[in-house]
């Protein structure tokens, strides 16, 4: 599956546990932090502006960003050789 951040980063990830290691290296100040870390982070981040996503599984974690419109699910026919690419707004 496919999956796009607020930000616009595309990224291909099979598992919600893959998708979140994708996450997570994607992000350069995080990089360094375990998956678990990596989500409690986000959590505290997105709690500070008023949206709750509960760290309880990665599963669970991936459904409340796409829930908080954080993270979106790309359909139809986009390349996997735009994975990991930004688009230009």
């Amino acid at each position: 599956m496919q999956y796009r951040t607020k930000e616009g980063l595309l990224i291909e990830a099979e598992t919600a546990r893959d998708l979140i290691r994708r996450l997570r290296e994607a992000s350069w100040s995080e990089q360094n932090l375990s998956d678990q870390a990596f989500m409690e982070a986000v959590a505290d981040r997105t709690y500070q502006a008023g949206v709750h996503v509960s760290t309880l599984s990665p599963d669970i974690f991936i459904a409340g960003l796409l829930a908080a419109g954080l993270l979106t699910r790309e359909t139809g026919s986009a390349q996997s050789s735009e994975a990991g690419k930004k688009i230009d707004n």
